[in-house]
């Protein structure tokens, strides 16, 4: 019996011993990979370095229109992404068409033909961050460019974008095209479409957008430009005569209001609507001549833009 019992110590003793050592050779893995820098999340190592813009030269009689906009936390995360002007869907995005066409009509203000010079465009796929610098000044070609547009797509690659074009051309008759920048970027994804954080970078999402920019000879006999509230179409231009480069380079724009409509359905409350469409509800009550916040399923609402 002692015999035995020495026995089954000495095997206890092994098999503990045994196990401490395979125990620890375990540990020492684990902190070895963890000591790795390769296992460390990428988004921990990502800097991104914004353009500063005291460092973008401009020449005499230049402007510098800059600004930025964040998709952080908007749906379809990456369509609103490259929404560098407006989506149809929600009208989100960062107006930069718009500003920079304000910025252009400054230049023909101060008596010179208009020119957009240089666009600069980054994006922070941390912060979703939108930033973008452009450089206007007077035309050195004679021309003067009056209107900025773009299409892109996410995702959606080339072919995406180029049959939208022929349609946004329509839109300016009687100018003339010249693609002045085409945006090509693959954005690491830290979100889903959604707009939920990941716990990493997954991949890349290609952002393509196409920038045009429509000229004249001449646009003081240029028909009136009619621009809608939403700020994303004009109607089209009758291209003018060429007269001399010492008459006066002016361009009006007014504002014509447009409206959507809506058909009210079951369980619709004006509230919810004008939340829908970014309206106040005091707006959407004096667009269809409403005494109170009553309506009802079928009537047709006007939703101004």
């Amino acid at each position: 019996m002692i015999r035995v019992s020495t026995f089954m110590i000495l095997l206890f003793a092994l098999i503990y011993l045994s196990s401490n050592q395979v125990l620890s050779q375990l540990s020492y893995k684990d902190e070895a990979e963890l000591n790795d820098s390769t296992k460390t999340p990428e988004i921990y190592s990502f800097r991104f370095n914004k353009i500063i813009r005291d460092t973008i030269s401009l020449e005499i009689n230049d402007i510098l229109v800059c600004d930025s906009f964040c998709a952080q936390g908007i749906p379809y995360t990456y369509d609103a992404l490259h929404s560098f002007n407006a989506r149809r869907m929600d009208r989100f995005g960062g107006y930069l068409n718009v500003k920079i066409n304000k910025g252009l009509e400054e230049i023909r203000n101060k008596g010179f033909p208009s020119d957009i010079k240089k666009l600069h465009i980054q994006i922070n796929p941390v912060t979703l961050k939108v930033y973008w610098f452009a450089v206007l000044g007077p035309s050195t070609d004679g021309k003067s460019y009056v209107r900025v547009d773009s299409r892109g797509s996410a995702g959606g690659g080339l072919p995406a974008v180029t049959k939208q074009l022929p349609r946004m051309h329509r839109n300016y008759d009687g100018l003339s095209a010249h693609k002045f920048l085409e945006f090509n970027e693959n954005v690491k994804v830290y979100y889903d479409w959604n707009g939920n954080q990941l716990c990493d970078f997954k991949g890349a999402v290609n952002i393509r957008q196409h920038f045009y920019k429509y000229g004249t000879y001449d646009v003081s006999k240029i028909e009136t430009v009619v621009v809608d509230s939403s700020q994303t179409s004009v109607n089209k231009i009758v291209a003018p005569e060429i007269i001399t480069t010492q008459q006066k380079i002016q361009v009006k724009t007014v504002t014509k209001p447009r409206y959507k409509t809506y058909k009210v359905k079951s369980g619709d409350t004006l509230s919810e609507i004008a939340a829908k469409y970014h309206v106040s509800i005091s707006h959407l009550k004096k667009s269809n001549n409403l005494r109170s916040n009553t309506i009802q399923i079928g009537q047709i609402l006007k939703i101004p833009n």
